[in-house]
């Protein structure tokens, strides 16, 4: 099973997550939380893991997560990765008959 991580995530990816969800600052959110974790210690770290468990649970229905595998949204990027891959596949045929 492969796991994901938001694009900027430094741990588990929720703060990030939740800024790219909501469209917010992911360093303001950063803030916040720290503030919320010297004042709160205990809730803090429970409420992280939760959202933590809750993201890693329902990582396909987060806005924003493309329904492809690879993340990539637009053709252009789409028909690159295509010609990539088949780049490196007539490379691993090109050294097969090399041997």
């Amino acid at each position: 099973m492969k796991t994901t991580r938001p694009e900027g995530a430094l741990l588990a990816g929720v703060c990030a997550g939740i800024a790219q969800a909501f469209n917010w600052n992911v360093w303001v959110l950063r803030a916040l939380f720290v503030v919320f974790l010297l004042v709160k210690t205990l809730w803090a770290i429970v409420a992280y893991a939760a959202l933590a468990l809750a993201f890693k649970l329902f990582e396909d229905q987060l806005p924003g997560k493309s329904k492809s595998g690879e993340g990539l949204s637009s053709p252009e990027l789409s028909e690159r990765n295509e010609r990539i891959s088949d780049l490196e596949r007539r490379f691993r045929e090109l050294e097969g008959r090399d041997q």
